[in-house]
């Protein structure tokens, strides 16, 4: 699994070392590929789920605490291995606590880890499958200076309602382990699929260029005729010293036909602790109230007796409309929102149109202390890209996917 050398770590990590001067070995180590001559079906065993893709199973499928593990041999000396969870996993966290503890396992077989650092950070979707994606090169500390070199990978995705985590402890491959969590992306089928969203748009967020997670906003329609409006983000960041930190929030609006809100619900884990979980509903004396926890703490508030929060879809719609009119440039538009920055109070999210792009628009936008740059599609209302600004902090997200209606 491991190639023993004495290399300095900075050679490791620094790009411009590979190539033309990277041991021949090292070379070699990473070049290697599995080699299938197809795709193969892999099944659980209660036929809970299946899938087709490269590689020989080794193991029958079975569930146990909650989830299937999933070995596939690929020839070389590990194999890959792949978690599926029936229910759905908040992404970033998912991917912090399986790094950690694949650090704990390197460290227990093989030795104290001397440097470790961030090779790769990649995020997007396959169709409606977002996914977040790493790979680190690490050093196990060895006699006489040597020591054995690794490669970790790592993917998560969510599907449905279910997750899927894979990782492969071993330097190269890297085809073979994206050829395989392609496969599971596109080929994965449960028993008993939940329904499909009717709208559907993914996003990358970047900083620095560097990917770092994925925004998902979905809509779903109850027999009704109301409206569930979710959006979330996962973010990762890896840091100086070889560790990561998570960021996973959620937030849930019940919309009726009319686009008024029914209710709403914000959910913020950071590093795997629930940082704030907030409810707002309405009182059958028509007040707002605000329940939950910030950072520990209990709130409960009630919104101003006149308030009216929005949703970012009925502000996708109006904005739709606001794109149509024949002189839109300099025209502003505002909506009231509750976001848990501020839980007692609405905030307002204004967007002013800058300037016509072909069926788009540039805009700036604006949502309490947050600002962005905007390009915003005059057929959905929503923005194709933004380059946000948080304090000291800028992020790009970057639409990679769309389907279906508002």
């Amino acid at each position: 699994m491991y190639k023993r050398a004495a290399i300095a770590f900075s050679f490791l990590l620094c790009t411009s070392a590979f190539g033309a001067d990277e041991p021949q070995w090292l070379k070699d180590a990473r070049a290697r590929e599995g080699k299938f001559p197809a795709l193969a079906e892999i099944k659980s065993k209660d036929g809970w789920f299946k899938l087709r893709a490269p590689g020989k199973v080794t193991k029958a499928i079975e569930k146990a605490e909650g989830s299937y593990s999933v070995e596939i041999d690929i020839g070389g000396d590990a194999p890959v291995l792949c978690e599926v969870f029936p229910e759905s996993v908040d992404l970033a966290n998912g991917l912090r606590v399986t790094y950690e503890n694949a650090i704990k396992a390197i460290e227990a077989n093989h030795g104290k880890i001397e440097a470790r650092g961030l090779e790769t950070s990649d995020a997007g979707s396959f169709g409606p499958v977002p996914y977040i994606k790493l790979s680190w090169l690490y050093r196990v500390a060895g006699p006489q200076g040597g020591g054995l070199l690794g490669n970790l990978k790592q993917f998560i995705m969510e599907k449905g309602t279910a997750a899927v985590y894979c990782v492969h402890n071993d330097l190269g491959y890297t085809k073979t382990f994206a050829t395989i969590t392609q496969a599971f992306a596109e080929t994965f089928e449960t028993q008993e699929p939940a329904p499909a969203p009717h709208f559907v748009e993914i996003s990358t967020a970047s900083m620095s260029g560097t990917k770092l997670g994925v925004t998902i906003s979905t809509l779903e329609r109850d027999a009704d005729g109301d409206t569930k409006a979710r959006q979330s983000t996962a973010l990762l960041i890896a840091t100086n010293d070889g560790n990561v930190q998570s960021q996973d929030s959620t937030q849930v609006n019940w919309v009726r036909p009319d686009n008024s809100l029914i209710n709403a619900l914000n959910t913020e884990v950071s590093n795997g602790e629930v940082s704030n979980s907030l409810s707002l509903k309405q009182g059958e004396d028509g007040i707002w109230v605000v329940e939950g926890e910030v950072q520990g703490k209990a709130v409960k508030a009630n919104l101003p007796k006149d308030a009216k929060p929005g949703n970012w879809l009925a502000q996708s719609k109006e904005l739709r409309t606001l794109l149509a009119e024949p002189k839109v440039v300099g025209r502003e538009h505002s909506m009231d929102i509750w976001i848990s920055e501020n839980p007692a109070k609405l905030t307002a999210a204004k967007t002013k149109v800058l300037a016509k792009k072909g069926e788009q628009f540039t805009a700036r936008g604006e949502i309490g202390t947050i600002t962005a740059n905007l390009t915003l599609d005059k057929a959905t209302g929503t923005a194709s890209s933004a380059e946000i600004k948080i304090g000291p902090i800028d992020m790009k997200l970057e639409r990679v996917y769309i389907s279906g209606s508002l």
